[in-house]
């Protein structure tokens, strides 16, 4: 019985078993996502053009429509904040408020938004679970 070994007939340029996976930056990934939200434009179109698989292209569009793909490193390093004031109930003349006490905490409320999720912090809110959210928020 002779047995002879098989000779590969594909083209070293098309054998993607020999080729390392590629990675896309998520600063290439959110540009590529941007294209496919132009109005008219044509997700096949932008994964042909660009040389990304068009189901690929998708999965990152569908992920930036539900808030879950990563943001590019550098856009999370500066976030605007705003501050803003409650204006106190004004008392009327020849009434009188009870005094707060002292114990009690302060209430307020601490908004975070960033695409894809929304934090809201009510009531008294120690550092250490602000800087825990924070920190959870960077993860992402």
């Amino acid at each position: 019985m002779d047995i002879k070994a098989k000779e590969s007939v594909a083209v070293p340029d098309l054998n993607w078993r020999n080729k390392p996976r590629r990675t896309f930056a998520p600063e290439r990934r959110l540009e590529l996502v941007r294209q496919t939200l132009v109005p008219g434009a044509s997700v096949a179109e932008v994964a042909q053009r660009n040389g990304v698989n068009a189901n690929l292209l998708f999965k990152w569009k569908r992920l930036h429509e539900r808030g879950l793909l990563p943001a590019p490193k550098e856009s999370a390093a500066l976030v605007a904040v705003t501050v803003t004031k409650t204006r106190g109930r004004r008392v009327k003349a020849g009434k009188t408020r009870k005094p707060r006490r002292i114990s009690e905490p302060t209430r307020g409320t601490i908004e975070i938004e960033v695409p894809g999720a929304r934090i809201y912090l009510h009531g008294a809110v120690s550092e250490s679970d602000l800087a825990s959210a924070l920190r959870a928020l960077a993860r992402r």
